[in-house]
């Protein structure tokens, strides 16, 4: 590795623990003057949205899965919400059809790179290409805007490279770092305890082991509603936002 890219990857690495996205609770909020620095110091970096109006930006990671997805939709319909979906290019080129429901469905895809490498460990070469095949299997089925890295960390200069093919990076401000095998419905409360007007939340599904994620989802969702919140995908929170 050589000293720049030595170099990247610290940075890539301070970033995340200011980010804390290696935080060991269940639910992780990034403190407001948190997104604040992101934003002063790497534009390219979206952490959440400022408004005061109660609305928040639902993202997944890590689909589409046969099981998971579908079912996903399913409740996000039943409460009105939408959601942005990162999905992984390896799965999304195993199931067009769901990514096509998905977008069907009134929702909006993310870009998550091919597979579960850490985005923060993977050469500049290496990270555009896969950038780019994701991108091509999901060009065909709606407009993509962001991207997340997996795992969270990224490196400066792939930044640079991502927003010269038309990419914002999109991290989050609430995140559910354990999949909530056991406690869906803790898991459930504390997201909508934690959530404020313009959050980015940070929920996973992709596999099989992750169904409960759908409960989650839906006691979630209800919380919200009682606090008033609507749940939006990203671009539509943006949207909504420019237009106050």
């Amino acid at each position: 590795m050589t000293r720049d890219n030595t170099r990247d990857v610290r940075r890539g690495r301070r970033l995340a623990t200011l980010l804390g996205l290696a935080a060991a609770d269940v639910v992780i909020r990034q403190p407001r003057w948190v997104a604040d620095v992101v934003a002063a110091a790497v534009p390219d970096v979206l952490v959440d949205v400022r408004t005061r109006r109660r609305l928040v930006a639902l993202t997944f990671d890590d689909g589409p899965d046969p099981a998971v997805t579908p079912a996903l939709l399913e409740v996000l319909a039943r409460h009105g919400a939408t959601a942005t979906f990162f999905v992984m290019g390896d799965r999304a080129a195993r199931h067009p059809a769901i990514l096509r429901r998905v977008v069907d469905s009134g929702h909006q895809l993310g870009n998550h790179l091919m597979g579960a490498e850490p985005t923060v460990l993977q050469p500049l070469a290496a990270f555009e290409r896969d950038l780019l095949r994701c991108d091509r299997l999901l060009a065909g089925v709606g407009d993509v805007r962001h991207y997340r890295p997996a795992s969270g960390w990224i490196r400066p200069r792939q930044l640079v490279v991502a927003r010269r093919h038309g990419y914002r990076c999109a991290l989050g401000s609430v995140t559910l770092v354990r999949d909530p095998v056991r406690r869906p419905a803790v898991a459930a409360h504390l997201l909508a305890l934690r959530v404020r007007p313009g959050a980015i939340v940070v929920l996973h599904e992709g596999t099989p082991d992750r169904v409960r994620i759908v409960e989650t989802v839906d006691r979630f969702l209800t919380r919200l509603s009682r606090r008033g919140y609507r749940a939006r995908s990203l671009s539509s929170l943006q949207t909504a936002v420019a237009l106050d």
